[in-house]
């Protein structure tokens, strides 16, 4: 037993430095996998599940996005480690955003706003939806979450739009929500939700320059399918 432990814990050391002193991406999914695994785990040969997961769901992207009832159909995943991989795409996700917020961002263009909303809404397992505010120069100054849950544009108050984007002295704003286990294209509500804001900020003197919906595999820009007033 003991030789078994200091063989496991000889390989997790080498693949720890591999990762820490190399480049990670040059390391195989089945390994990159392992060292996920290690943390979810604590110790222990990993070599066989990190496979088996990679067998049923193909990629290390899918291990991470699968839910916990289809980890736990894994032969040695158990309920606690299947929660803690669950975890790890919204940790991730907020690395990126806590990420984003320590540099400046300017928007200059349409494919600025799908970028940064991409950036906030990816992995996300339910609706949210955001407001960005721009000073004059482009310059990204404040992210708002406006509403979360299902149908996150139906009911989010107007008064609370204005009042926010007045607070921080917006002179452009960009607005975007996902569709997390859906096309990004808009709904109804959407394109309602959509109008009626941009019809509010304009008489506050404030432009709606897009919005933008996420989905799993592309996103979607109401003013790149000119679906903005002019």
């Amino acid at each position: 037993m003991k030789n078994t432990e200091n063989l496991h814990a000889g390989h997790w050391g080498r693949l720890r430095e591999k990762a820490q002193d190399g480049d990670i991406t040059k390391l195989s999914e089945r390994e990159v996998l392992e060292l996920t695994l290690q943390f979810c785990f604590g110790r222990g040969d990993l070599n066989d599940i990190s496979a088996r997961l990679l067998n049923k769901f193909k990629s290390f992207y899918k291990v991470l996005n699968a839910k916990k009832e289809e980890l736990l159909e894994v032969e040695g995943i158990g309920g606690s480690v299947a929660e803690k991989l669950t975890l790890l795409p919204k940790i991730i996700n907020y690395y990126d955003i806590s990420k984003s917020k320590t540099k400046e961002i300017f928007v200059r263009n349409t494919q600025d706003c799908i970028d940064i909303s991409v950036e906030f809404l990816k992995n996300l397992e339910h609706e949210r939806l955001y407001m960005f505010i721009l000073n004059n120069s482009g310059k990204l100054i404040k992210d708002v979450v406006l509403g979360e849950g299902q149908e996150s544009c139906v009911n989010v108050n107007m008064h609370e739009i204005l009042f926010k984007a007045g607070k921080y002295n917006a002179v452009n704003v960009f607005f975007a929500h996902n569709h997390p286990s859906g096309k990004s294209m808009p709904s109804l509500n959407d394109i309602e939700f959509t109008r009626q804001v941009e019809k509010a900020l304009y008489f506050a003197g404030i432009k709606v320059v897009d919005h933008v919906i996420v989905a799993r595999d592309d996103s979607f820009s109401f003013r790149m399918k000119n679906m903005l007033e002019k």
